[in-house]
């Protein structure tokens, strides 16, 4: 397994010229995981899934943590960053997550 970043936005205290709150991605979490593309059939295209928008899945048996659907996963190896779609705790046994996940640009 690898370890892999999960960053959040966090509200840094500061505001900008307008007044706004500034927000910055922060690591809260280092999962060990595999992530991987997925291929296959187009069959969620048609049921309007949020996994037909995914392309990698991330697993990882870490359910000690909550990751949620607005956190971002980072690769440290590559320096790629992964939009999450989707957190699925299969079956809800908190046995391992299956996070899917697209590219983000």
């Amino acid at each position: 397994m690898l370890i892999f970043e999960i960053k959040r936005e966090v509200d840094t205290g500061e505001v900008d010229e307008l007044k706004d709150p500034i927000f910055d991605w922060r690591v809260v979490h280092r999962p060990l995981g595999y992530l991987d593309m997925m291929t296959g059939s187009d069959e969620q295209t048609y049921q309007n899934s949020l996994l037909a928008t995914s392309s990698h899945v991330f697993i990882t048996e870490d359910s000690s943590f909550e990751i949620l659907s607005t956190d971002r996963i980072y690769n440290p190896r590559t320096g790629i960053e992964y939009e999450i779609t989707f957190v699925d705790n299969v079956m809800e046994l908190s046995d391992h997550l299956e996070i899917y996940c697209k590219r983000w640009a």
